[in-house]
């Protein structure tokens, strides 16, 4: 491989994790935000919010895919926490669906 595809890779690589970052955080805050208007009564905004956390969640599998592609599994144990955390996003979400559930019965 040449060094500018090596710079490219490595730059690639930056890129992916700094999104995927940002996409989990998005991710587990809105879901949080979600849980906490349900626990309001809000229904209107819980369904707002935790419509963006699953797009964010949607995102977050999409650049998941991506890293592991560019990075072909060479990641270091900071960036594979990252990695891994954007695996446990279903269950932040379906936190969010159970409490908005739980509203919605109220």
């Amino acid at each position: 491989m040449c060094t500018t595809k090596v710079k490219e890779s490595k730059t690639m690589k930056k890129d992916l994790l700094e999104r995927l970052e940002t996409e989990v955080k998005a991710c587990k805050r809105y879901a949080g935000s979600s849980i906490k208007k349900s626990k309001e009564g809000k229904i209107g905004a819980a369904i707002n919010l935790l419509d963006i956390a699953g797009t964010a969640k949607k995102c977050a599998d999409q650049i998941h895919e991506e890293l592991w592609e560019v990075s072909k599994g060479n990641l270091t144990d900071e960036e594979f926490q990252l990695f891994a955390d954007s695996e446990t996003l279903d269950r932040e979400l379906k936190k969010a669906y159970k409490e908005l559930n739980i509203a919605r019965k109220r």
